[in-house]
């Protein structure tokens, strides 16, 4: 059963995933870098004292400081941070209209093609999305 969405933006574009794997949204603070740690893996930020590992796939220059906001995402029973320039909104199910199918030209991880307020919004899986990273 579907939950709902949070639909956030990466640059230019509109994505939405479901609520099923996200465990909260927080404000993206400093991320600390660490030895050893390969892109898209940018460092840690600390989630009430833990630590926690951050995945900044924006598509802009790796290193860069940005502010933005980041998806705690349940991952194969680890929580991992994934950096978003901003989340939009959080919503029910029958918030986003359904759409096409994503056609081959866009990426796999690119589930439906939905629309919102008459623009697209491209529902992505996380996992598939991460991976390509």
């Amino acid at each position: 059963m579907n939950s709902g969405y949070v639909v956030f933006r990466f640059g230019e574009h509109t994505f939405a995933t479901g609520l099923d794997r996200i465990r909260e949204i927080v404000r993206l603070g400093d991320i600390e870098a660490m030895p050893g740690m390969v892109a898209p893996m940018v460092g840690v930020i600390l989630l009430r004292g833990t630590p926690l590992p951050v995945w900044d796939i924006r598509p802009e220059p790796a290193g860069v400081e940005r502010a933005g906001d980041c998806l705690v995402v349940e991952l194969d029973g680890d929580l991992v941070g994934v950096a978003v320039d901003r989340v939009v909104a959080v919503l029910q199910p029958d918030e986003l209209v359904d759409g096409d199918e994503p056609g081959k030209t866009l990426p796999s991880y690119v589930t439906a093609v939905h629309r919102r307020a008459g623009a697209p919004v491209l529902m992505v899986d996380l996992p598939r999305l991460l991976s390509a990273a």
